[in-house]
Formats: C-alpha cells, structure tokens, sequence
C-alpha cells in the first residue's frame, strides 16, 4: 500500500513536531505538503523534510489550497485555537481525513457544529489528546481498572508551563485543562458534572489579560473530584504530574514519565523525574504512537480505539466551559 500523504497546517512547534514524527518515526506516510503564515519558517522546514524522505512538499499560501491538493490525503491542523472549526470544516469538506489538535474549539457551540459535521462525514477525524498513547497513562489505567486498589476518590493533576506569554486566563482552560480533562474521562470512562476555579496568589509573570496560578476544581458523574493546579509561567521547566487517589493506595504518574504506586509505607521514597522545555520531550513517544495509530487507521479502515474523537472533544469543551463560566 502507498504512503499516506499528509498536509500540516501550521508549522510551529506543535506542526514541525508532527511532521518531523511522521518523517521519522511513523512508517506507511509522508508529509507533501505545507501551510503557514510565516513563509520562511514553512520553506526551512519544507527542505529539511525533503532532504530526509525525498518527498516534493508542496507550500501552500492558503489553508483552502493545502485542503484542495490532490497529493494530500490527510490533514493535520496545528493553528491557533480559535481557527480549528474554520480550518477543520474546510478539509472535511474537502474530504479529508484529519487530526486536529485540540481543543476541537474554544467555545462549545463551535465544538457541537464541527463535531456534527465530523460524525456525518465517514471520515477518521481525530483529535489531538495524544496523552491516552503515552505508555505511564496507559498503565496506570491498567492498575485503575484491575481493581487491586479499590476506587478512585481523587485526581491530583500539576501542570507547569515555562512561560505563557500571550496566554489568557480562559485558555487555561480551554488549551491547559482540557488535557486533563480528556484523560479523566478516558481514565474514569464517566462525564464531568461541574467544573469551577479558585485564583492563587498572581505571579509577576502574568500579563493582563491572564490569572496565574490558577487551581480547578472538577466533579465526574460518579462524585471523583479532580483538582489541576495550573502555573502557566512557572520558569523553571515544563512538568506534568497527575495521581490518582485509591481507596487502597496512591498511583503517580511523575515528570518522567514513570508510574509510583504506593500502598505500603515501607516503599521507598517517589521522585518526580527530570524537567523538560515544553511538551514535546516529555510526550514524545505519545505523539509517535498518536500519529501511528492514526495513519494504521485510515490505511486499514479500522479505527483505532484509543483514537479522540469530534465528540471527545465536544465532551471536553463543554466541561471546560464550565469552568471559564466561573470566571466571571
């Protein structure tokens, strides 16, 4: 079988993350073709990935034109937020398979419409929650559902960025939280009821329009409570931590990506594991075993289980939105 040929809209750090994965890491695909706004940041990449698979990467001057290339085949869209249902609406309506980086939308009346469109496309749009292919989420549901260590009571999730400079306090929710909300409910396999947030102490490193630190609190349908404690200007690295609270034991996930059980308090003592600049170290192999998961899928017509969906991420928004809607 061919290789999947995929267009990326945006190449910042997210789009250049994926196209260097797929040329590198994921067999069966090939990146052809480009969108950005910064064209020469578009035509350095554009070389570089040639010069690695000997693809001809077209560079588009338009999301319209990318979307309309008869040498794509699938999609990925990395623009900003606020662009994903405009960007997402036109490659379904040209056909396009797509995995679009969440959130699906900042504002759940958007996510509803696209994730309509999504469902009655038949075609694999996915949504970028690449936590549930990190390989310590995937075991520490494992230990979840083995049932060793009674129910869950509580999810305690720490989330640190370096700097935020153009963040809002909304986007830590919509861009922040909502990670860890998708990964509650694929952990839980249960909907959050309320979501609201209590402001820290504000950082000198917050600009105007942003709230920072900021601590959510979040109830699923079965009563777990979920809180994330958010710094989006921490400055010193990037960290990703979450425990899950047992009736008969403590499972965390730390920095690392190494998972801690505890349920005797003669084990030795848990580190939190090495710092990170952004995202993409930590997450790495999440990211590879996404865009694997979902190639194999389009090129097999087997979606793969894991896979986020529109409505996964109509889930998210709407929960999210709950707790913008404290804000005020």
């Amino acid at each position: 079988m061919s290789d999947l040929r995929v267009g990326i809209i945006g190449v910042g750090i997210m789009g250049a993350g994926h196209a260097r994965y797929l040329t590198e890491h994921v067999d069966g695909a090939v990146v052809t073709a480009l969108f950005d706004l910064d064209g020469p940041r578009m035509d350095s990449l554009a070389k570089e990935l040639s010069a690695k698979s000997g693809a001809t990467i077209n560079q588009h001057a338009s999301v319209e034109a990318l979307v309309s290339d008869a040498n794509v085949d699938a999609v990925i869209i990395c623009s900003p937020d606020g662009l994903h249902p405009e960007h997402l609406t036109l490659s379904i309506n040209a056909g396009k398979h797509t995995l679009c980086e969440k959130p699906l939308a900042p504002k759940s009346v958007d996510a509803k419409k696209v994730a309509d469109l999504a469902n009655a496309s038949g075609l694999n749009i996915t949504l970028g929650f690449m936590r549930r292919f990190d390989p310590t989420y995937i075991e520490l549901k494992k230990e979840i559902q083995s049932g060793k260590y009674g129910k869950v009571l509580h999810l305690r999730c720490i989330s640190r960025n370096v700097n935020s400079p153009t963040a809002t306090t909304a986007m830590l929710l919509t861009n922040v939280a909502v990670h860890e909300v998708d990964i509650a409910r694929w952990l839980l396999g249960e909907e959050f009821v309320s979501m609201s947030t209590v402001a820290m102490k504000r950082t000198k490193y917050a600009n105007d329009q942003l709230q920072d630190p900021l601590t959510v609190l979040a109830h699923t349908e079965s009563g777990v409570l979920m809180t994330i404690d958010i710094a989006a200007n921490s400055t010193y690295g990037y960290e990703i931590r979450m425990e899950a609270l047992m009736e008969n034991g403590s499972l965390e996930i730390d920095n690392l990506g190494g998972l801690s059980i505890s349920y005797d308090f003669n084990l030795p003592p848990r580190t939190h594991g090495k710092l990170y600049e952004n995202w993409m170290g930590r997450f790495e192999k999440a990211y590879i075993n996404e865009l694997t998961a979902w190639v194999g899928s389009i090129k097999t017509g087997v979606r793969h289980p894991d896979l986020a969906t529109a409505n996964d991420g109509l889930a998210s928004s709407i929960a999210c939105e709950m707790g913008v809607a404290s804000l005020k």
